[in-house]
């Protein structure tokens, strides 16, 4: 008879953490502390308060706002990044975390200020003349105003598509107009799906 007992007690508990998870703790990103140890008693908490927590739920982050307003987990490795007074800058204008931003100068311009593409393009951040025209950018071979205007743009992407950094960064590659084409999803790109791969693969192994 315990055992029937404490086999209901987890699927209650499991089914209020669940409802929890979908709620208030949802927005948090928050773990789940489950305590079993008293017969009478449940005690959960998203606050690691409990000294014998039974069960310990995780609630598994995405892609969807992780690199938004993230504090700096790399200080030593991020600061020796070239341009990184101009990015840091960048960063608290426009609520970005700067390691992102570092990701996507490495990969659209491997840091060269002199960067151009065939399609026109320049910059650390590859800006295109339209974009360029939209954010009014005055000098096309200035760094910092390269960054900040890059950075601008990524924050007008992220605010588009709801924090999901995958799609803002397929927008950023083939354009937001393609990624809407596509309902919201990332476009059947090869070069836009590496090109996902290879900015978040440098974002983590930085972070």
């Amino acid at each position: 008879m315990q055992n029937t007992a404490m086999k209901l007690n987890l699927k209650i508990v499991f089914t209020i953490a669940f409802a929890l998870l979908q709620t208030q703790f949802q927005l948090a990103l928050a773990d789940i502390y489950i305590d079993l140890s008293e017969d009478d008693e449940i005690s959960i908490s998203n606050v690691h308060i409990l000294e014998n927590y039974t069960i310990k739920m995780v609630e598994h982050t995405s892609t969807r706002s992780n690199a938004v307003d993230k504090p700096n987990t790399s200080i030593e490795n991020i600061n020796a990044l070239p341009y990184h007074q101009y990015v840091a800058q960048a960063s608290k204008i426009y609520s970005i975390d700067p390691l992102l931003i570092h990701a996507v100068i490495a990969v659209e311009s491997n840091h060269n200020p002199q960067a151009k593409s065939p399609k026109g393009a320049y910059g650390l951040m590859q800006l295109m003349p339209q974009t360029s025209k939209h954010l009014k950018v005055k000098n096309r071979l200035d760094s910092k105003q390269n960054i900040m205007a890059g950075t601008q743009y990524l924050r007008e992407l992220l605010n588009t598509f709801d924090g999901d950094i995958s799609l803002t960064l397929a927008a950023y590659n083939a354009g937001p107009a393609t990624v809407i084409k596509y309902g919201k999803k990332i476009p059947p790109y090869k070069e836009t799906q590496a090109y996902i791969h290879k900015v978040m693969r440098f974002y983590h192994q930085h972070s």
